[in-house]
């Protein structure tokens, strides 16, 4: 089979709370195993992949530490400069597990499965990261227009930043005062996608649409308090990162 003409269907953006699904293997590689589906989202916009186990019908496990999309196609979508869509999702299996590799093959059917807590963990992080954004562009608008990047890990979230101008402590308490009284409102999250491309997704909160295909959750209070801090990255780089250790995992919404 053609490589560019294998896709795998992405079951996360179907329903975000599921959490296995059965799939067929494609393709096996030296350290990983491709499926022509999963429920498990890869390394993309600065968040972290899922982890999880693919199980065969004989009941052969293995463990994945890391999913990564490939073969995608590079198009042209307003607001969305970078966007990579298609493609196939390699599920990188755990380094003690590859000796059972051998005992897959392509067709062969398994279930994948993602572990629960690092996602509803993923999902919460990347929508804390969303309230500071909205925050910092009333506050600091010159330093969202300069963004260099962010990393959404299970515990943090942060944002790079060009600027001219540091971020003052004052601008700070600011920043942080608006993003909590965002988790304080309770405001409703919506994730859909871009009408004519299903992998360009938005995020949508009290009127701001920021263009997003990360995972999230659906309510601004299960973020809870919010500590936002800043770290000078060399001359004209800061970074704004945010802790939210008073979060709520909703981890019993989900499903298989």
């Amino acid at each position: 089979m053609d490589k560019f003409k294998r896709t795998t269907r992405k079951l996360y953006y179907d329903d975000a709370y599921l959490c296995k699904c059965p799939a067929r293997i494609t393709k096996i590689g030296s350290d990983y195993i491709e499926l022509d589906a999963t429920v498990a989202y890869p390394e993309g916009g600065g968040q972290e992949s899922d982890h999880g186990f693919i199980v065969s019908i004989d009941g052969i496990g293995v463990r994945f530490i890391h999913a990564r999309k490939v073969y995608t196609t590079k198009i042209n979508i307003h607001d969305f400069p970078d966007i990579r869509v298609d493609g196939v999702i390699e599920h990188v299996v755990h380094e003690e597990d590859r000796e059972l590799l051998g005992q897959f093959h392509a067709g062969m059917e398994v279930v994948v499965q993602i572990d629960v807590r690092r996602r509803a963990c993923l999902s919460l992080s990347h929508t804390a990261s969303h309230l500071i954004y909205m925050a910092i562009s009333k506050v600091r608008p010159d330093a969202v227009a300069r963004t260099l990047g962010c990393h959404i890990g299970t515990g943090t979230a942060r944002f790079d930043f060009a600027v001219e101008d540091r971020v003052s402590p004052e601008q700070l308490a600011e920043i942080e005062r608006l993003a909590n009284a965002l988790v304080r409102r309770n405001s409703t999250i919506r994730v859909y996608p871009h009408p004519e491309h299903a992998d360009a997704r938005y995020w949508e909160c009290e009127g701001e649409v920021i263009p997003c295909g990360g995972t999230h959750i659906d309510s601004t209070a299960l973020v809870g308090r919010l500590i936002v801090r800043r770290k000078s990255m060399g001359k004209g780089k800061e970074r704004i990162a945010c802790e939210f250790s008073d979060a709520v995992l909703k981890t019993e919404a989900y499903h298989s």
